[in-house]
């Protein structure tokens, strides 16, 4: 197996983080609900992102601070980002919340809101004091490596080390992404939530109609 470091993402590791966000939003489809739910352009939501990502605001899914980088002779590789819940005191969908509504201009967060109620269908809330996986990529020519799984095993360990309090670690998924489930159910992750909706539409927004929470203990979070 190839050597690779694993180190703390800094900001000038942005471009490849944004990337990492888009396509783990996509999971595994051409649907990136940052466009479809505001309307905005590919390069608009890379923009956004990236400015969200420049806040540096610790303890959600656009925190550059949550993301573990994997690089080889100085190339990045892969990324996979993870916090816990309410480490810093509030809830990290407001946190992204906040994030959003102070880069995203008025008119586009409006579009958003109309849309809100159906997206809602497929919410499940981050459990206080949890392990929750986010974002990860791997770039193509580095996959085969297992790099997720690595990154996955040393992101775990990191955030152990510093709040040795945690005692679950959480993952969310869409339904459509089987090989993700099979994997986390390999490593043995067990189905805690699954939200559902009946409404077409929101394949109009989302990559499916199914979101599932994968939740295990700690102690055995190896993937």
């Amino acid at each position: 197996m190839n050597d690779f470091n694993f180190r703390t993402a800094t900001i000038t590791d942005i471009p490849f983080l944004v990337e990492t966000i888009i396509e783990a939003e996509k999971s595994g489809t051409d649907k990136l609900s940052y466009s479809t739910v505001f309307g905005l352009s590919i390069d608009e939501v890379r923009k956004f992102i990236a400015a969200m990502l420049a806040e540096e605001v610790d303890g959600c899914e656009l925190s550059i601070s949550s993301f573990l980088i994997a690089e080889q002779n100085g190339q990045i590789a892969a990324a996979l980002s993870a916090w816990v819940e309410l480490s810093e005191g509030i809830p990290s969908n407001i946190l992204k919340g906040n994030l959003l509504n102070f880069i995203i201009p008025k008119k586009y967060l409006e579009k958003a809101k109309e849309i809100n109620p159906l997206i809602r269908e497929l919410h499940i809330d981050y459990s206080p004091n949890t392990i929750q996986i986010g974002a990860g990529y791997v770039a193509s020519q580095f996959r085969g490596n297992n790099l997720l799984g690595r990154l996955n095993n040393q992101i775990i360990a990191n955030l152990l080390t510093v709040h040795p309090h945690v005692t679950h670690v959480c993952v969310q998924i869409f339904g459509s992404n089987i090989p993700s489930i099979r994997t986390y159910e390999k490593a043995g992750f067990e189905i805690g939530v699954i939200k559902e909706s009946s409404n077409s539409k929101i394949l109009d927004y989302l990559p499916f109609n199914k979101k599932v929470l994968m939740k295990k203990d700690f102690v055995n979070s190896k993937i």
